[in-house]
């Protein structure tokens, strides 16, 4: 059986405090709150949907609350870094708008010639990146109009993931 996939259809994560997380993600980079629910398996947790302007596949990052879980350490099997795309030429206004919000990040850096990256952790220790590419330019629909961040920088949604595994053979469907 063949399975094609065109892209990420969301990401999952753990937050201890989901006030912090909401803060931070509607905050400081201006996704929109979708939805609150509990965990389908553990219905004492929530469950946080972050996305763009209609909750598209492609720009959703839900988030479990664990209270009290020890912060996550970098290893194999598992997503180490989650990308957000932004307009080409928006690095300088995430960098003017991380240090105003005090969040330390990297960069820039010059990734495969035609990608700028700031490279940042949210509150839980998660590690995120900012991706401005032109590639942005065809996704604009996916912009929260309506969200604090200028829709001429605003996030696009996922640019990539960055997966830490032992080889490329656990990828293969």
């Amino acid at each position: 059986m063949s399975r094609d996939v065109f892209g990420i259809h969301h990401v999952t994560a753990i937050t201890s405090d989901p006030q912090r997380n909401i803060d931070f993600y509607t905050g400081t980079l201006g996704l929109r709150f979708v939805k609150l629910t509990v965990n389908q398996d553990d219905p004492t947790s929530y469950h946080l949907y972050y996305g763009d302007e209609l909750g598209r596949p492609g720009t959703i990052l839900t988030f479990f609350h664990w209270p009290n879980i020890p912060r996550g350490h970098r290893g194999t099997s598992q997503v180490v870094a989650t990308a957000f795309l932004v307009p080409e030429g928006s690095i300088n206004y995430w960098m003017n708008r991380l240090m105003k919000n005090q969040i330390e990040f990297h960069g820039p850096s010059t990734r495969f010639d035609d990608e700028q990256v700031l490279s940042l952790h949210d509150p839980d220790g998660l590690e995120l990146e900012i991706v401005a590419h032109r590639s942005a330019d065809d996704r604009s629909s996916n912009i929260w109009k309506e969200g604090p961040i200028p829709t001429q920088h605003a996030v696009q949604g996922f640019y990539s993931v960055t997966l830490s595994e032992e080889g490329y053979e656990r990828t293969l469907f």
